[in-house]
């Protein structure tokens, strides 16, 4: 019996560690570039470029084509000749019947495209269209990171919340528990006692809300890793440590150069899929020629005699080429290639205003961080000074120097200071983040 319960308790732990899985910052996302369905849908698009590409090529390959008709005639088509060949009066006719029944063919048709203009350009926009597809992925999974980085470190920001807030409660219970016995003999009035009742429920409804947030939370982290939503998971990175990678002076004067942000480079590159559609419209004036091979047997008979040996089959072949040149279409043309004009030139303009963007977005970026470092700053030195204040009060307590609502008071004091150092070191991630996503450095 021992065994078995042993065999259980051994089995339902495994099971456990299976199901929960833990996760530093550098996992989580590593975990959601193989399993955010954006991300996978942004490789697949990738995947499906790179094809496009080959089909494109594929057009200026030699294409074979095979033929074959069967045909038979329920009635054989009539041809009027004139009566005078077969001894009839001059000037009338007389109906003949030509050929057979049935008849059969099959051929082969080689054609290869020599000259067009078009499919040459077309060979190049599907290169850049796979480059644009790159891109994308690439911008998809600095997004994911970033949602990564603010979910994470969400859910370790509520959690130290979490704990702050639930030495604030056992502070507010223990002030309560000796408010009611002050009151119990005479000392204070029952206001006092409800005073103190309604701070303490606002605190564990606060308390409350906080863990259902956290779990909120994480739920939002799960489903942008792609994790299984029903399994837990376990955060092994720290605040500390996401705050230290985070806190680092910048200077404005070193991220002026924006060619390398993707947001840049898909801008750029929808200006050089822009001047390929200009070129495109202004090669369909010119012509186009291919080739062809063609060779075909047929056969005829009255009865269905085309898989025995005496039927005879007649061979025609036939070597071309086949010349295309465009001469007038109505203009459409030259409207086509206009409009085409204006398409690069909203591309060109779109390329400027990306470069002011991102300029912009940085420079907004840099004093958003400037604020949350010194926010942060100075939530340590409050952190310091409370820390010193209820040290101080602890002393005098101890030595009878100081009451003990005035040790809670330097408590609270205390947890509220680390509070706000949590919610400082929130902002001070959020904002360097954001400075990153600005500066292309995610």
């Amino acid at each position: 019996m021992k065994k078995r319960i042993l065999i259980i308790v051994f089995a339902t732990a495994w099971f456990t560690a299976l199901s929960q899985q833990t996760f530093t910052i550098d996992d989580a996302w590593k975990y959601a570039v193989e399993h955010n369905v954006n991300v996978q849908k942004a490789k697949i698009d990738q995947t499906i470029a790179a094809q496009k590409v080959k089909e494109t090529t594929g057009i200026g390959l030699p294409q074979v084509d095979i033929q074959g008709t069967y045909n038979y005639f329920l009635n054989v088509p009539v041809q009027l000749l004139p009566a005078e060949i077969v001894g009839g009066e001059p000037g009338t006719y007389v109906p003949v019947q030509f050929g057979q029944k049935q008849s059969a063919s099959g051929g082969v048709t080689l054609s290869q495209l020599l000259f067009n203009g078009s499919y040459l350009v077309g060979l190049q926009a599907a290169k850049a269209y796979k480059e644009t597809a790159a891109l994308v992925e690439e911008k998809t999974e600095l997004s994911v990171k970033e949602g990564i980085l603010l979910a994470y470190t969400g859910v370790l920001v509520t959690g130290e919340n979490i704990k702050t807030l639930e030495e604030n409660r056992k502070v507010a219970e223990k002030a309560l528990s000796d408010t009611k016995k002050t009151y119990e003999i005479g000392v204070i009035e029952l206001q006092n006692v409800e005073q103190q009742e309604y701070s303490y429920k606002s605190l564990v409804a606060n308390l409350d809300n906080l863990r259902r947030t956290e779990q909120k939370l994480l739920m939002a982290l799960k489903y942008l890793m792609g994790h299984p939503l029903d399994q837990s998971i376990t955060l092994t990175s720290t605040l500390d440590e996401l705050v230290k990678k985070n806190e680092q002076l910048f200077t404005l004067e070193t991220a002026q150069d924006v060619s390398d942000h993707i947001d840049y480079r898909l801008s750029r590159n929808a200006v050089t899929l822009s001047e390929l559609k200009l070129k495109l419209e202004k090669s369909k004036y010119l012509p186009t020629l291919a080739g062809f091979l063609n060779s075909s047997y047929s056969g005829n008979s009255n009865k269905f005699t085309f898989f025995k040996q005496e039927q005879e089959w007649f061979n025609t072949s036939l070597l071309g080429l086949q010349l295309d040149v465009p001469v007038f279409n109505g203009f459409q043309r030259k409207w086509k290639t206009e409009q085409a004009k204006l398409d690069l030139k909203k591309a060109q303009l779109d390329l400027e205003d990306t470069e002011r963007t991102l300029k912009n977005r940085t420079y907004q970026a840099s004093l958003d961080y400037e604020n949350a470092y010194n926010s942060y700053r100075n939530a340590q030195e409050l952190i310091a000074l409370s820390s010193s204040i209820y040290n101080k009060q602890q002393i005098k307590f101890r030595e009878g120097m100081g009451t003990s609502f005035e040790l809670q008071q330097a408590e609270t004091q205390l947890y509220g200071a680390q509070t706000q150092y949590y919610q400082a070191a929130l902002s001070l991630i959020q904002a360097k983040t954001k400075l990153n996503e600005a500066l292309g450095n995610l």
